[in-house]
Order: C-alpha cells, then sequence, then structure tokens
C-alpha cells in the first residue's frame, strides 16, 4: 500500500534546466561529472555513475584532464607534443555507453586533475563528482579522490 503519489503516465524529464537555473527540492542528481581517463578504476567510476544517472533522470560530463607532468608530455625543439589520448577515449565512450540511454557529453582538458574537475563541476552546476579509486599503494597519498575529497563543494563519489 506504498504509492511514490507520481503519476505513472507522466512523460519523462528530457534534459537539465536552462543555463544559469537552479531546481530547488529535486530528489536524485541532475548532472553528474565522472572523471575518465581509460583506466579499471575510471570505467568502474563511469559505469556507476551511467547507472545512477539512468535511475536519476541525469546526464553526465565525462571529463578527462590531461595532467602536465605525465610521461606522455614530451619535448621537440622546446614546444611541448602532446598526444591526443582524448581522441582514443571518445571511441572508448561510445562503445562503453551505446544503449544506456544518458545523456552525456565529453569534455578534455588540461591542467590539474582535482582543480580542474571542481572548477568544471562548479561552472556547470553538477550535482556530484564521480572518480574511481587510485590505483597506488598508498591511494590517500596525492590522489585525485583524496584530493576531492578535501577540496570540493559537492558530493564526491569513490568508486572501487
Amino acid at each position: 500500500m506504498f504509492g511514490s503519489g507520481a503519476d505513472p503516465q507522466r512523460e519523462p524529464l528530457t534534459g537539465r534546466l536552462p543555463a544559469g537555473e537552479f531546481e530547488i527540492g529535486k530528489d536524485g542528481a541532475g548532472l553528474l561529472v565522472v572523471g575518465f581517463d581509460g583506466s579499471d578504476p575510471s570505467r568502474n567510476a563511469l559505469a556507476y555513475a551511467a547507472g545512477l544517472a539512468r535511475r536519476d533522470d541525469a546526464a553526465l560530463l565525462i571529463v578527462f584532464v590531461e595532467s602536465l607532468n605525465t610521461a606522455s608530455l614530451w619535448f621537440f625543439a622546446g614546444s611541448p607534443i602532446i598526444p591526443d589520448s582524448a581522441a582514443d577515449l571518445t571511441e572508448d565512450l561510445h562503445d562503453e555507453l551505446r544503449g544506456c540511454g544518458v545523456p552525456w557529453q565529453f569534455v578534455s582538458v588540461r591542467g590539474d586533475p582535482v582543480r580542474a574537475l571542481e572548477t568544471l563541476a562548479g561552472s556547470y552546476m553538477a550535482d556530484g563528482i564521480v572518480v574511481g579509486r587510485s590505483r597506488s599503494r598508498r591511494p590517500w597519498r596525492g590522489s585525485v579522490a583524496a584530493g576531492l575529497a578535501k577540496r570540493a563543494r559537492r558530493t564526491v563519489l569513490v568508486v572501487p
């Protein structure tokens, strides 16, 4: 005899509110930022976020952050050459999210991952940030998840 009081015939929401508007009292998320670099933990985070977004009728902003101090940064004649890892990840994302029924957008930026994820989440008024756990032996030293837990101003979900 429990009911939600919702009309079962209603149409599902088609997307987010127009830019700059904020809904008060909405149950669940409207937009989730997901850190994605192609690693197994980031794929787990993406799968979790996609399921959560599907259940909450939300959208995903999938973010790849190219750190400027990675080994993929090579110098030729004094100028940096950074391989286009984002293009490779875009194909993976199409395969991973095919048929999930969740609207998503992929963004590639360069810089500090913690700062970039938090900045994008703030500028898009996201409800939360979803990241995979660190692959290092000491996951709370210098990991993106630990940095977000200390710095973020919104919910951070760390998926194993």
